[in-house]
């Protein structure tokens, strides 16, 4: 993602000098991040590991008792490396592109001057609304091939959404690894702060509803 982010939004870059506007731009970064997570959601991969690629998706779901504690660190950890390699593999592809100033190593931010807890309040709604499908999905006994699909749009329409304000990360992972790369310039908080906080409070709330009944088994 990285390297499409390079080539979207490089000056020098021929895709940019394609696309007529920041508006098209985001648009297209947008609904190609979607398409990616839906796939790697559908993909054998992501059936097999459960296609948790962001820490808030994984807190959420153990907050919803959904997956064990023993697993959270190790998806987590699995997530932030994966953000830091994909990054660097991106440095490597792109060289000296994805450190100009208009990309800066993907690394999102909010406008200048924003308050902390503008990006920060956010990304915890922008989470929320994301986690909520998630574990609604979550919930149910048979998965849906449509999971991906439904996850991924909502994911595209969610950053174009948010992308003005916070830039659209919706996933500290997202924003770990470009941060990391960048020397750590940059405020982190707002995109960790926002989701995580927005996990707990979904999954909490997921954990205290009914559980939903499985057809043909009585209530007796």
């Amino acid at each position: 993602m990285t390297v499409l982010f390079c080539h979207v939004f490089h000056p020098g870059s021929p895709l940019h000098d394609r696309l007529p506007s920041d508006d098209t731009r985001l648009l297209v970064g947008a609904v190609v991040s979607g398409a990616v997570v839906a796939a790697l959601i559908a993909s054998p991969l992501g059936r097999l590991s459960g296609a948790h690629m962001n820490p808030a998706v994984t807190l959420a779901l153990w907050s919803a008792r959904r997956l064990s504690g023993r697993d959270v660190p190790a998806y987590i950890a699995a997530q932030l490396a994966g953000s830091f390699l994909g990054t660097a593999v991106g440095r490597l592809v792109t060289g000296d592109s994805l450190a100009h100033p208009d990309v800066n190593h993907a690394l999102l931010s909010a406008p200048p001057g924003t308050p902390g807890f503008v990006p920060t309040l956010v990304e915890a709604i922008g989470t929320g609304v994301l986690l909520a499908v998630v574990v609604v999905l979550a919930r149910s006994d048979e998965p849906s091939h449509l999971t991906g699909p439904i996850v991924g749009a909502l994911l595209a329409a969610l950053i174009v959404l948010t992308a003005d304000v916070s830039g659209g990360s919706l996933n500290p992972a997202r924003q770990f690894g470009p941060w990391l790369m960048d020397g750590g310039d940059g405020r982190l908080w707002p995109y960790v702060v926002g989701p995580l906080v927005a996990a707990v409070v979904v999954g909490t709330t997921a954990s205290a509803l009914p559980a939903r009944a499985r057809p043909g088994r009585s209530g007796s």
